[in-house]
């Protein structure tokens, strides 16, 4: 009788470049190498307003990457050796007319693709397409009554109800087409939900969905929105008992590293940048999220160039290098995305004394 194949753990925080050593290696030989894993913004507008978003610092307009672009470009990033791109960035990636062929075109490429987005516009045909080309997708939902779901994500309340029907209907697919995608559900904790985090885990549990995961509210400098729980700790204390939630199918996850308050970070400077990258829709390519739109994090534009030539041109070795030794990082936001990687790679550049003693 065969022996029935474990499934692997599941990941959200921390850093997992131990298994790209070859990379590794040629990058602490100061070799140029290419990102291993990109964010790209199909599109730079959102069909949400959510009052804690991030990216409220600048404008969502209606930019859409070009679709023949973006076939190209994945077509180059597969033979570059890149590994992974996630659709998300400063917009609602489904609102892209062309979204089903981007995924499609990425995966047959050989890229693992995943997504994050509100799931409005999950219908059927899309999740179908999302079930047997998605690695993974996390959907956004951030209240547990329509009503403060209307509230935090400033639409209506009839649509709290559409994205828990869409994700029933994302989980029916992955069930009858026995895909291995990873449904995930995160909540931005706030005031306005913490009381309802509880009864939202229950039913998402019941819909089936593989994970569903808490973070922090983490404000950017220049947005004016705020938030700071009142009685953070008893809440988060309230919240960690869900935990036992979890069983071989469903894992409740309190993203404790986030909630951790970051006084200092372990390393010196941002190194992230040449193994992880950002591109919003205009083709510009960033450092990462939090300076999408900021000149000093713009490594060049990928419209009418190839990224190999953008990536190798002057503009972008200059970028990173400024990056890697002007920026202040004790000025960026707490627990970053990036911020994981940074802690490996610095010590990886500065290795303690008596290595081989492991």
């Amino acid at each position: 009788m065969a022996k029935k194949k474990t499934k692997p753990p599941l990941q959200l925080d921390g850093t997992k470049l131990i298994h790209h050593s070859e990379r590794l290696k040629r990058w602490l030989d100061d070799e140029i190498i290419y990102p291993i894993y990109i964010a790209f913004s199909p599109s730079s507008l959102c069909n949400h307003k959510c009052t804690f978003c991030v990216y409220h610092y600048k404008k969502f307009e209606p930019i859409f990457f070009p679709i023949e672009r973006f076939k190209e470009l994945v077509t180059e990033w597969s033979s570059l050796g890149v590994k992974s791109i996630f659709l998300a960035g400063d917009g609602e990636p489904l609102l892209h007319k062309n979204i089903s062929e981007m995924i499609i075109s990425a995966k047959k490429n050989g890229l693992d693709v995943a997504m994050n987005t509100n799931g409005i516009l999950l219908n059927e045909k899309r999740s179908l397409e999302i079930v047997e080309n998605l690695s993974w997708i996390r959907i956004s939902l951030n209240a547990g009554t329509a009503k403060s779901y209307a509230k935090i994500h400033q639409t209506q309340e009839s649509d709290f109800q559409k994205v828990l029907d869409n994700i029933k209907q994302l989980v029916e697919l992955k069930e009858s087409r026995k895909s291995n995608i990873t449904i995930g559900i995160q909540t931005v904790l706030l005031n306005e939900n913490a009381a309802e985090i509880a009864q939202l885990a229950s039913t998402l549990k019941q819909i089936g969905v593989d994970y569903y995961s808490i973070k922090p509210f983490l404000k950017h400098p220049e947005t004016s929105w705020t938030t700071e729980l009142d009685n953070k700790k008893e809440i988060i204390d309230s919240l960690v008992p869900l935990e036992d939630l979890s069983d071989d199918k469903f894992s409740f996850r309190m993203r404790q590293a986030n909630f951790t308050e970051q006084t200092e970070r372990g390393y010196k400077k941002c190194l992230s940048s040449e193994f992880m990258i950002e591109v919003d829709a205009r083709g510009d390519i960033y450092s990462c999220g939090p300076y999408i739109g900021k000149a000093e994090h713009r490594f060049g534009n990928i419209l009418n160039y190839s990224f190999k030539d953008v990536w190798h041109s002057d503009e972008c070795r200059e970028r990173v290098a400024y990056i890697q030794n002007h920026v202040d990082v004790s000025k960026c936001m707490p627990n970053c995305r990036p911020n994981a990687v940074n802690e490996e790679l610095w010590k990886l550049k500065n290795p303690p004394q008596h290595i081989n003693f492991i």
